[in-house]
């Protein structure tokens, strides 16, 4: 199901990869991509190979993607574009292709807002890739092959995606920025290399459908661990990533070898929290010790924000997103990136968040007046120690969040105190007006208040 939140997820995606090279330690091989990718009777792109739904054909040109649009008339092919996305019926070839033309358009938009009249140069449109031709060599770690001949590049025309001008008709890859945006993230998490097989794919290339068999020594047939699907030598260029069907699974970070497209998608969500490990595999945090230990210092953390949030002082120092943490970190105590997972594997992350939480407790417990001055005493046993909702003794309501030590807590037999004053008050004040109204002639209104304070 795709939802207009993730177009705009799909939209910032684009803005920060813009700029990216493509050259993530492949061999000398050649191009990839899945054929989920290539699926040509959706396609986005006025320039594109792939065929209109019947029932778009009529209001096609209403949200045509033509070079002489100006920014008002894109504006307004967003606004149609949007309308007919939420009029379209669910999980529907038609809403598909509209959210792939809406992505097209604001893209156009963002271009022309970015780009002075000095140095605009033609874009093209194809498969979601905005291919912007480069009027000089991008000089990068290693050399630049085409993604889809695996031909050197000297002028390239996108620094994710590079095709030589020759090659820009040949194109039959999907954007990987599409491909995530539709899915959601990744397209395989549960399933380890689903593979099914050759003649499955009628022993034809999963993406440029050349015949490939394993008989002939000149197309090697090439598996990809992350789709199960094979690829010629053009669409697989030998690339090793982390796998994340096998981190979650297996916990195993070994790089396997995928095709281009693949790769291109994995280097895409690498840095982004995708993953919510706790409904793929929970048995996962009791196996990884670590993991257990992130996850509970990442829910303290949230405890700790809402006290950081509403501090001036805190608020002057930057914290606490400042304090040299990923942000979705602190966001949100569930979501995972690959990276934080391999990270966590070599330590790294978890001291990272360790500095991140002493910085924040000793603020909040040490050196802001106010902060501390938001601790808690329990009612249970009256003492002078103040407490926090993260201390390992204490313990929250989960009505009122009143804190308590975790003893005290039970002696009560899990009952709040506060609570129950709190429900005691709103049962005055809901029942008052009836007793008023039930007063006997010879008992005035004040008589009848001090009676209930009393009681």
């Amino acid at each position: 199901m795709v939802d207009t939140k993730i177009i705009a997820n799909e939209e910032q995606n684009c803005q920060e990869n813009k700029v990216r090279a493509n050259s993530s330690g492949t061999t000398t091989s050649t191009p990839s991509s899945l054929s989920d990718y290539m699926t040509g009777e959706a396609d986005d792109s006025s320039d594109s190979k792939g065929s209109i739904p019947f029932n778009l054909k009529s209001v096609e040109p209403l949200v045509s993607l033509s070079k002489a649009k100006s920014d008002e008339d894109l504006q307004i092919m967003v606004e149609k574009c949007k309308q007919m996305v939420l009029e379209s019926a669910e999980c529907s070839d038609e809403r598909k292709w509209l959210v792939r033309r809406l992505i097209e358009l604001r893209l156009r938009v963002q271009e022309l807002r970015e780009t002075s009249d000095q140095n605009l140069l033609e874009t093209h449109v194809i498969l979601g890739h905005h291919l912007v031709p480069q009027k000089y060599h991008i000089t990068s770690s290693g050399p630049i092959y085409c993604d889809h001949c695996s031909g050197t590049i000297w002028m390239m025309l996108q620094s994710w995606f590079c095709v030589h001008w020759k090659c820009l008709n040949n194109i039959c890859r999907v954007c990987v920025h599409v491909i995530a945006s539709e899915a959601g993230g990744y397209t395989y998490t549960k399933d380890i290399c689903p593979e099914r097989g050759l003649s499955s794919q009628g022993y034809r290339c999963a993406e440029c459908k050349i015949q490939i068999t394993f008989k002939s020594a000149w197309v090697e047939p090439r598996l990809c661990d992350y789709s199960g699907l094979y690829y010629c030598q053009r669409c697989h260029w030998n690339t090793t990533m982390v796998i994340p069907a096998r981190v979650i699974r297996n916990w195993d970070m070994e790089p396997r070898l995928v095709c281009r497209a693949a790769a291109q998608l994995l280097a895409l969500l690498e840095n982004r929290p995708f993953l919510l490990l706790e409904e793929l595999n929970p048995k996962l945090f009791t196996l990884v010790p670590d993991l257990s230990l992130v996850k509970r210092m990442r829910e303290e953390m949230q405890m700790m924000k809402r006290y950081l949030v509403i501090c001036p002082e805190a608020n002057t120092q930057g914290l606490p997103w400042k304090v040299g943490l990923r942000t979705h970190i602190i966001e949100n105590p569930g979501n995972y990136s690959i990276k934080d997972l391999i990270n966590l594997q070599s330590g790294a992350l978890l001291e990272e968040i360790r500095v991140a939480y002493d910085i924040m407790h000793i603020h909040i417990t040490e050196r802001c007046e106010l902060c501390k001055a938001r601790g808690h005493l329990c009612e249970v046993c009256g003492n002078n120690e103040v407490i926090y909702p993260w201390d390992a003794c204490a313990i929250s309501c989960p009505q009122c969040l009143a804190v308590y030590h975790r003893a005290c807590w039970s002696k009560r037999n899990h009952s709040c105190s506060r609570c129950a004053r709190l429900e005691k008050r709103r049962a005055l004040e809901e029942g008052e007006p009836s007793n008023i109204k039930n007063l006997s002639k010879n008992e005035s209104p004040e008589h009848h208040t001090v009676k209930n304070s009393l009681e």
